[in-house]
């Protein structure tokens, strides 16, 4: 994926995690929140890189992972965001939350989840959203 596609995927999912959450459907929100986050950081490791796209052919399928902490560990930025709050909050997330009961989710948890992630990708990236 190229850093162009994995930037407007990434504003995409942000953009409909906010309509989601304006419906109450603050499990799925929180999923795409979540995704928003993980292209986030594979857009920095590509930047970080000097790649023009992200890539996990050959040797790099390592790199075709949903972990955040694994990846963040590529970015060149894992100092400074490791031990931030807005971290702390995100990187609970794990593509099987998607599992998770939509009941157990409340706005409150939505919130705090996608400002942080909001903050994140702007500081991973470089880019507003």
């Amino acid at each position: 994926m190229t850093l162009e596609e994995l930037e407007a995927n990434l504003r995409q999912k942000y953009r409909d995690a906010v309509l989601l959450a304006e419906h109450q459907r603050y499990a799925n929100a929180i999923y795409l929140g979540g995704y928003c986050l993980e292209l986030g950081l594979k857009y920095a490791i590509a930047k970080h890189l000097h790649w023009d796209s992200y890539r996990t052919d050959g040797d790099l399928r390592v790199l075709k992972s949903h972990k955040l902490p694994f990846l963040l560990q590529f970015t060149g930025q894992e100092a400074a965001i490791k031990n931030a709050e807005d971290w702390q909050i995100a990187s609970k997330w794990t593509e099987a939350i998607r599992y998770q009961d939509p009941r157990a989710v409340q706005s409150e948890e939505f919130t705090l989840m996608l400002e942080a992630t909001r903050r994140l990708v702007e500081q991973l990236c470089a880019i507003s959203l």
